[in-house]
Protein backbone atom coordinates (compact mmCIF):
# COMPACT_ATOMS: atom_id res chain seq x y z
CA UNK A 1 0.00 0.00 0.00
CA UNK A 2 1.52 3.24 -0.98
CA UNK A 3 1.95 6.35 1.45
CA UNK A 4 -0.82 8.42 -0.27
CA UNK A 5 -3.50 5.18 0.12
CA UNK A 6 -2.91 4.41 3.57
CA UNK A 7 -3.44 8.55 4.22
CA UNK A 8 -6.61 8.59 2.20
CA UNK A 9 -7.77 5.80 4.20
CA UNK A 10 -6.85 6.64 7.78
CA UNK A 11 -8.52 10.03 6.68
CA UNK A 12 -11.50 8.35 6.04
CA UNK A 13 -11.45 6.20 9.09
CA UNK A 14 -11.07 9.27 11.47
CA UNK A 15 -13.82 11.51 10.05
CA UNK A 16 -16.04 9.08 10.27
CA UNK A 17 -15.17 8.01 14.07
CA UNK A 18 -15.60 11.92 14.33
CA UNK A 19 -19.06 12.44 12.82
CA UNK A 20 -20.53 9.50 15.34
CA UNK A 21 -19.70 11.63 18.07
CA UNK A 22 -22.82 13.86 19.85
CA UNK A 23 -21.75 17.36 20.90
CA UNK A 24 -23.44 18.38 24.03
CA UNK A 25 -23.95 20.81 26.74
CA UNK A 26 -24.09 18.45 29.77
CA UNK A 27 -20.52 19.03 30.03
CA UNK A 28 -21.44 22.70 31.30
CA UNK A 29 -23.07 21.57 34.57
CA UNK A 30 -21.43 19.78 37.50
CA UNK A 31 -21.81 15.92 37.07
CA UNK A 32 -23.39 15.08 40.32
CA UNK A 33 -26.76 17.49 38.93
CA UNK A 34 -28.54 14.37 36.92
CA UNK A 35 -32.39 15.33 37.32
CA UNK A 36 -34.55 18.24 37.62
CA UNK A 37 -38.22 18.79 39.34
CA UNK A 38 -40.15 21.60 37.42
CA UNK A 39 -42.52 22.29 40.24
CA UNK A 40 -45.93 23.99 39.00
CA UNK A 41 -45.30 27.73 38.16
CA UNK A 42 -48.09 29.78 39.44
CA UNK A 43 -50.96 31.82 37.04
CA UNK A 44 -50.33 35.31 38.72
CA UNK A 45 -52.09 37.22 34.69
CA UNK A 46 -55.47 37.20 33.67
CA UNK A 47 -54.74 34.65 30.80
CA UNK A 48 -56.10 30.86 31.60
CA UNK A 49 -54.29 28.49 30.30
CA UNK A 50 -51.07 30.04 30.26
CA UNK A 51 -49.93 28.85 32.72
CA UNK A 52 -50.70 24.70 31.33
CA UNK A 53 -48.67 25.81 27.99
CA UNK A 54 -45.55 27.17 30.08
CA UNK A 55 -45.98 23.99 31.91
CA UNK A 56 -45.69 21.22 28.77
CA UNK A 57 -42.93 23.89 27.17
CA UNK A 58 -40.89 23.59 29.73
CA UNK A 59 -41.07 20.24 30.58
CA UNK A 60 -41.02 18.84 27.09
CA UNK A 61 -37.82 21.54 26.27
CA UNK A 62 -36.08 19.90 29.42
CA UNK A 63 -37.03 16.33 28.05
CA UNK A 64 -35.42 16.97 24.42
CA UNK A 65 -32.30 18.80 25.76
CA UNK A 66 -31.70 15.48 27.38
CA UNK A 67 -29.09 17.00 29.69
CA UNK A 68 -31.10 16.43 32.63
CA UNK A 69 -33.54 13.89 33.48
CA UNK A 70 -37.08 15.36 34.32
CA UNK A 71 -38.41 13.65 37.65
CA UNK A 72 -41.81 14.05 39.48
CA UNK A 73 -40.69 13.73 42.91
CA UNK A 74 -39.59 16.87 44.12
CA UNK A 75 -37.36 15.33 47.07
CA UNK A 76 -35.27 13.09 44.53
CA UNK A 77 -34.60 15.39 42.49
CA UNK A 78 -30.65 17.28 42.37
CA UNK A 79 -32.43 20.77 41.00
CA UNK A 80 -35.85 22.18 41.65
CA UNK A 81 -37.29 24.63 39.20
CA UNK A 82 -40.14 26.66 40.60
CA UNK A 83 -41.95 30.72 40.18
CA UNK A 84 -44.92 32.47 38.43
CA UNK A 85 -45.94 33.50 35.35
CA UNK A 86 -45.97 37.21 36.97
CA UNK A 87 -47.55 39.67 34.24
CA UNK A 88 -48.66 39.45 30.33
CA UNK A 89 -49.06 43.38 29.38
CA UNK A 90 -50.09 44.91 26.40
CA UNK A 91 -48.22 48.01 25.66
CA UNK A 92 -48.86 50.72 23.10
CA UNK A 93 -45.07 51.13 20.54
CA UNK A 94 -46.90 52.96 18.01
CA UNK A 95 -50.18 55.81 17.36
CA UNK A 96 -50.83 56.97 14.18
CA UNK A 97 -51.92 60.76 13.57
CA UNK A 98 -55.08 60.03 14.69
CA UNK A 99 -53.98 59.00 17.88
CA UNK A 100 -55.01 55.21 17.27
CA UNK A 101 -52.76 52.51 18.33
CA UNK A 102 -50.88 50.99 15.40
CA UNK A 103 -49.06 48.55 17.35
CA UNK A 104 -48.81 46.87 20.56
CA UNK A 105 -46.08 45.07 22.54
CA UNK A 106 -47.11 41.66 24.03
CA UNK A 107 -44.59 41.41 27.48
CA UNK A 108 -44.55 38.36 29.33
CA UNK A 109 -42.54 38.12 32.38
CA UNK A 110 -42.06 34.57 34.15
CA UNK A 111 -40.11 34.77 37.75
CA UNK A 112 -38.40 31.63 37.99
CA UNK A 113 -35.39 30.11 39.94
CA UNK A 114 -33.44 26.72 39.67
CA UNK A 115 -32.45 25.43 43.36
CA UNK A 116 -29.62 23.06 43.71
CA UNK A 117 -30.49 20.91 46.30
CA UNK A 118 -27.43 19.32 47.52
CA UNK A 119 -26.47 22.80 48.79
CA UNK A 120 -29.77 24.40 49.33
CA UNK A 121 -28.88 27.60 47.41
CA UNK A 122 -29.97 28.71 43.57
CA UNK A 123 -28.49 27.81 40.62
CA UNK A 124 -29.88 30.63 39.16
CA UNK A 125 -32.63 32.90 40.04
CA UNK A 126 -33.67 36.09 37.92
CA UNK A 127 -37.09 37.71 36.37
CA UNK A 128 -37.14 36.70 32.93
CA UNK A 129 -39.01 38.99 30.34
CA UNK A 130 -39.87 38.87 26.19
CA UNK A 131 -42.09 40.46 24.05
CA UNK A 132 -43.83 40.49 20.23
CA UNK A 133 -45.01 42.73 18.78
CA UNK A 134 -48.57 42.68 17.02
CA UNK A 135 -50.71 45.48 15.44
CA UNK A 136 -53.08 47.63 17.18
CA UNK A 137 -56.29 45.95 15.75
CA UNK A 138 -55.16 42.47 16.37
CA UNK A 139 -57.30 39.48 17.07
CA UNK A 140 -57.26 37.16 20.16
CA UNK A 141 -55.61 34.53 17.98
CA UNK A 142 -53.20 37.31 17.52
CA UNK A 143 -52.48 37.38 21.18
CA UNK A 144 -52.40 34.08 21.79
CA UNK A 145 -49.76 34.02 19.62
CA UNK A 146 -47.67 36.27 20.39
CA UNK A 147 -47.74 35.03 23.94
CA UNK A 148 -46.94 31.40 22.76
CA UNK A 149 -43.51 32.85 20.75
CA UNK A 150 -43.00 34.92 24.07
CA UNK A 151 -43.02 31.92 26.42
CA UNK A 152 -40.86 29.73 23.65
CA UNK A 153 -38.34 31.79 23.85
CA UNK A 154 -38.37 32.41 27.83
CA UNK A 155 -38.29 28.79 27.84
CA UNK A 156 -34.83 28.75 26.01
CA UNK A 157 -33.86 31.52 28.43
CA UNK A 158 -34.36 28.42 31.14
CA UNK A 159 -32.95 26.30 29.20
CA UNK A 160 -30.03 27.82 28.77
CA UNK A 161 -30.00 29.19 32.43
CA UNK A 162 -29.82 25.73 33.97
CA UNK A 163 -27.62 24.04 31.62
CA UNK A 164 -24.88 26.82 31.47
CA UNK A 165 -25.39 27.98 34.97
CA UNK A 166 -22.06 26.58 36.43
Amino acid sequence: MTFNKFFIILLLALSWSFSCVRYSFKGALPSYLKTIYIADFENETAYPGVQQEFMQKVTEAFIKDNSLTVINNEKDADLVLSGAITSIDRRPVSITQQEQVQEYQMVVNIKAECLNTHINKPLWGSTLSRFSVIPGAALRTDIDTAISDDIDQIVDDIINNTIAAW
